[in-house]
């Protein structure tokens, strides 16, 4: 998530004149300069507390969280109905994962002056995380509401729409529609192209990363890259990483040239890429609206999204959405989609992990019970998903249940979730909470502590499901209407285990019950599965010799 620095001081006095100049300077990074003025201040007037409150903020910004938390909360004890104060108040609690106190202060925030805009994003996110998704869209919209050019807050309301079992594919649709008419409407791209309009030349494709280290999309990526044919397609690579470290080597390596966009306005990497002639733009990062402006650009003459998606970009700039016959059952549901869909036998792809765990024997042989399991990011555990799962507890004697994410390193986290399971008729001691893992070897082998995996809804799982499959692990899942209730799904079908597949939530129960009485062929799928998804999902170089034809193939029908 992102979060806005708020600060609605007026220019009144020389002090706030002071003040504004050196709020200007931290908007614009130099915060040693800032850090310096309100010092001063400080030193002269120890009570001073905008000073003291945007001086927490820089320490913020370095990553000083406890000092910021210091310096705010001194700034809120002097002058307590600042609502500016309670704002980033909350976002640094937020930040440290602190959602009772970053939800206080957001909630306090909007008493004081519910007309910032702010104050509403910042509830949004926190009720996101928590898991309360429809409150926080109302958050969300709220906040769009008082300012409607916000990019930022438009970003988390798009994703946040696929999480809520309340939104319709033809919600998602439109809201996502309206966004990109409003967006390339303040654009008004008048792009021209002076590329070969030739068939059968090495073309030139552009990918587009910004933002590396925040997203998988890298994981998926680099399995792709390396197995495209360098004689027929040259490749390039626009992004940046925000921490200022250097770009995967698993994808520079991969690229014939890779071009550090991090600093330049999206327009002007748009020009660079119209530049380069790039013939055909592969976005994969296009789950969030932030990281798609780019292609309101045209920054070449064919724009396709791919890879990491959750929805349509919305935008009428992009041309075509890679998906596959399962996620997009052909003439089904083209008409929630800006882009026209190029269907392969399969939505993504994934690199075989290096990491070569052994897939361990069944785990209920050793401990006596079945232990259900899921890694999946909590925001995608809503009540009703909570509530089938207790439902299959209860029906499996003696069962457990695993639940691992870094989220869960949260005391507050795991209360609440054990509150509902109790709630629901499930006692707190068949519930096995793990939090971060930092080793990728030692992270993979909690799947050896699990005998079946659960698919969330209406958002099902991504990376964890290949993660998964590669450790021997089937997934039940019910069969959503978007790209990631399917996704899933997809992987199933693929792997010939459409029996674990499931079209409502009665259904999903009784699979996952059906599924735990049979042992024996539990164990036997979980022997052969890590082969099955060689052949099948993991097996790239088929994947991208299937995409390669059809980017040849729309190249063709953009020359005619």
């Amino acid at each position: 998530m992102h979060f806005i620095l708020s600060s609605s001081l007026d220019i009144m006095t020389d002090i706030e004149y002071i003040i504004e100049t050196a709020l200007s300077y931290q908007r614009e990074g130099r915060l040693e300069e800032a850090a310096g003025i309100y010092q001063e201040i400080l030193e002269a007037n120890p009570k001073q507390s905008d000073a003291m409150h945007l001086l927490g903020m820089v320490f913020f910004s370095k990553g000083d969280y406890g000092g910021a938390i210091r310096l705010i909360t001194e700034a809120v004890q002097i002058n307590p109905s600042v609502a500016d104060y309670h704002v980033n108040l909350s976002s640094v609690y937020f930040a440290l994962n602190e959602l009772k106190q970053a939800r206080f202060h957001a909630e306090f925030a909007i008493k004081c002056d519910s007309t910032i805009a702010e104050a509403h994003y910042n509830l949004g996110n926190i009720l996101f995380i928590e898991g309360n998704v429809d409150r926080s869209l109302a958050s969300f919209k709220h906040s769009l509401n008082l300012d409607p050019d916000n990019q930022i807050i438009w970003a988390n309301y798009l994703f946040a729409l696929n999480f809520s079992v309340n939104s319709t594919p033809e919600e998602i649709y439109s809201i996502n529609r309206k966004w990109g008419e409003s967006f390339e409407q303040k654009i008004k791209n008048q792009a021209t192209f002076e590329n070969k309009k030739t068939s059968g030349r090495q073309l030139k494709l552009g990918y587009y990363l910004p933002e590396l280290e925040k997203h998988v999309t890298a994981r998926y990526l680099s399995a792709i890259l390396e197995h495209h044919d360098k004689s027929r397609f040259e490749l390039i690579g626009y992004g940046y990483r925000t921490d200022n470290k250097v770009a995967p080597s698993d994808i520079v390596d991969a690229l014939d040239r890779w071009v550090d966009v991090r600093g330049v306005d999206v327009e002007e990497v748009a020009e660079i890429m119209r530049n380069d002639k790039i013939d055909i733009l592969l976005h994969p990062c296009t789950f969030k609206s932030r990281y798609r402006d780019i292609l309101a650009y045209r920054a070449a003459p064919i724009q396709v999204a791919c890879i990491n998606l959750v929805s349509t970009t919305g935008l009428s700039a992009v041309d075509y959405m890679v998906t596959d016959d399962f996620i997009s059952p052909v003439n089904a549901n083209d008409y929630l989609y800006t882009e026209k869909l190029i269907r392969l036998s399969s939505f993504n792809t994934y690199k075989q992990f290096s990491e070569l765990n052994i897939v361990d024997s069944l785990p209920v042989k050793k401990n006596g019970f079945i232990t259900f399991g899921s890694c999946n990011n909590l925001i995608k555990l809503n009540s009703e998903v909570l509530m089938v799962w207790s439902e299959i507890l209860k029906r499996v004697k003696n069962s457990r249940l695993l639940l691992k994410h870094r989220a869960l390193d949260n005391t507050d986290r795991q209360s609440s979730l054990a509150n509902f399971f109790v709630n629901a008729g499930v006692s707190e001691e068949r519930l096995i909470f793990q939090g971060f893992t930092s080793d990728r070897s030692d992270y993979l082998n909690v799947y050896n502590e699990i005998d079946i995996a659960l698919d969330p809804f209406p958002f099902g799982g991504g990376t964890v499901s290949y993660e998964a499959l590669w450790m021997g692990v089937p997934i039940v899942t019910i069969l959503g209407s978007t790209i990631m209730g399917r996704l899933t799904g997809s992987l199933m079908h693929r792997l010939g285990l459409d029996d674990w597949i499931t079209n409502s939530k009665k259904e999903y129960v009784l699979t996952a019950v059906n599924m735990a009485g049979k042992l024996i062929d539990l164990s036997n799928l979980r022997h052969e599965l890590r082969a099955r998804t060689q052949n099948t999902i993991f097996d790239v170089r088929e994947h991208v010799l299937e995409f390669e034809k059809a980017l040849v193939t729309i190249w063709n029908d953009y020359i005619g």
